[in-house]
């Protein structure tokens, strides 16, 4: 493959400070409600009476992997008639799915949280590719793509604070309702950002205009893109390695931990916390990153940091020195693979919507959503924390084999 250019300028994208802006505050916005998510829904779930590491699993794969589901139609539909509608009616969506999750609380059984779970998968499915969409047709790719994760890592710092505040304060038993109305009123704030994207981003495109229209197509010409191009599918390789790393801090390291109730607050916030910041702090020299390494050495710098990472933790029990020096290097994970994962995705100058070349990356991950959970879940009930987070370790260690195989070695062109 050759070097990847400067995408073409649609004068209905919004683009500039003004479109940067909005597309990296819709960033925060989405991503708090996912880290509130994460976090709080597999303890709120134990304790609603899920006394398995398998039940949650599962019930963490319906919210996680459902998405892959609704991403290719809702992509293609956005890319051809407009993002703002889709986002929209997205993020009401998932404010409405997690308002019922917010009640389920209240229940005590783990069962009553299926189908708001379910609807919550779906909806984060189509919102979450069509986000990031508007984020890559905004400014200059390599700037926006480094406040994009920047802005992911602190909307999780964020959901990571106020999620051990409320731990804290309510225990473990009543930290899931409070938190999960907050998660009602970002995804409402979602929302309302989304009414000001407009435009049709992709109407220089006139792959994502023609053709058949529908589901059966989005899914055909998603599936088709990932089968020839290499690059889409180190994408999506990238994308599964990065929410691995995420899944397993967010939402099994709080769950795994067998120390007193005083102590987990501490612990779970020196993760996550030391992780986003770390990702906050390193985001904007993205661009210069790759100027210097390429983007298949900064592929390679979030692999090997994730890889560490996961086993620094896996390594470190309780220790608060060895659960830090990890969630740094996950932070440089994240900071380097989330604008190479998006890169990848939509610099190529291939025919197709960039909200559909993005769905096509979904697959994978939504399909590593649904299964990785559940085998996490298994392993905790088996060999503990440790073991999972070794098992993730190597599962991160082989996805790194295969996006290496498949990054183009060539470096992108800087845009001027």
């Amino acid at each position: 493959m050759g070097t990847l250019s400067r995408p073409r300028r649609d004068p209905g994208a919004p683009v500039g400070a003004s479109g940067t802006a909005l597309a990296v505050t819709m960033v925060g916005a989405l991503f708090l409600t996912e880290g509130l998510v994460q976090i709080l829904l597999p303890i709120g779930l134990e304790a609603s009476g899920a006394g398995s590491g398998l039940l949650i699993g599962v019930l963490l794969a319906l919210a996680q992997g459902a998405g892959v589901v609704m991403s290719p139609p809702a992509a293609l539909r956005a890319d051809r008639h407009g993002r703002g509608g889709v986002l929209f009616a997205g993020g009401l969506v998932l404010a409405a799915c997690a308002a019922a999750l917010a009640a389920a609380t209240s229940f005590s059984s783990a069962w009553i949280w299926v189908l708001p779970l379910l609807g919550y998968g779906l909806a984060r499915g189509s919102v979450v590719t069509t986000t990031l969409a508007v984020v890559a047709r905004s400014g200059d790719r390599y700037r926006t793509q480094g406040l994009n994760g920047a802005a992911q890592r602190l909307s999780a710092a964020v959901a990571a604070t106020l999620s051990v505040v409320l731990l804290a304060r309510l225990g473990t038993g009543g930290a899931a309702g409070p938190g999960l109305w907050l998660v009602v009123l970002s995804a409402l704030a979602f929302a309302l950002l989304a009414r000001r994207v407009r435009g049709r981003a992709d109407r220089d495109d006139p792959a994502a205009l023609t053709g058949t229209a529908g589901a059966r197509a989005g899914y055909a010409a998603s599936l088709r893109m990932l089968r020839r191009e290499p690059a889409l599918q180190a994408s999506s390789l990238i994308n599964l390695n990065l929410n691995t790393v995420v899944l397993l801090g967010n939402s099994f390291y709080p769950i795994a931990l067998d120390v007193p109730a005083e102590r987990l607050p501490g612990l779970v916030l020196t993760l996550l916390l030391c992780r986003d910041l770390t990702s906050v702090a390193a985001g904007p020299f993205f661009g210069r990153v790759v100027a210097r390494i390429g983007l298949r050495g900064a592929v390679t710098v979030s692999g090997v940091c994730a890889v560490a990472g996961l086993a620094a933790v896996g390594l470190a029990g309780n220790g608060f020195a060895g659960v830090a020096a990890g969630a740094v290097l996950h932070g440089l994970a994240g900071a380097t693979g989330i604008g190479a994962t998006n890169l990848l995705a939509t610099a190529s100058t291939s025919a197709g919507g960039t909200g559909l070349r993005l769905a096509a990356t979904n697959y994978l991950n939504g399909v590593g959503m649904l299964v990785l959970p559940v085998v996490f879940g298994a392993l905790l009930d088996v060999s503990g924390p440790r073991g999972v987070f070794l098992a993730g370790a190597c599962v991160s260690a082989a996805m790194l084999a295969g996006v290496l195989a498949r990054t183009p070695a060539a470096s992108p062109a800087r845009a001027r």
